[in-house]
């Protein structure tokens, strides 16, 4: 993944096995900060809703569902090497 694209809403791919996180799993960009950015991970105990896009600083979802989900921060220096892009983000 370039660091161009990058971006809110953006949904990736691992290339790599991660902490709990297999080779392969699919995410979404969900915050970006000027040097990095956070993934959230669509894992089968942690399902992300088809139209997840940002992360909204909690989740509205039943109190499980928050502690299935697994969030991942990456340098956009350093680590989006890692990722590569299924699909771009549009409308954010």
């Amino acid at each position: 993944m370039k660091i161009e694209e990058a971006k809110l809403g953006v949904r990736v791919r691992s290339l790599r096995d991660f902490n709990s996180v297999p080779k392969g799993t699919e995410g979404v960009i969900d915050e970006v900060y000027p040097d990095g950015v956070m993934v959230a991970w669509d894992l089968p105990k942690g399902t992300l809703p088809a139209d997840y896009k940002v992360f909204p600083g909690r989740f509205r979802m039943p109190p499980w569902f928050h502690s299935h989900v697994i969030r991942d921060g990456f340098d956009k220096q350093m680590e989006l090497e890692f990722l590569e892009v299924i699909n771009e983000a549009f409308g954010i």
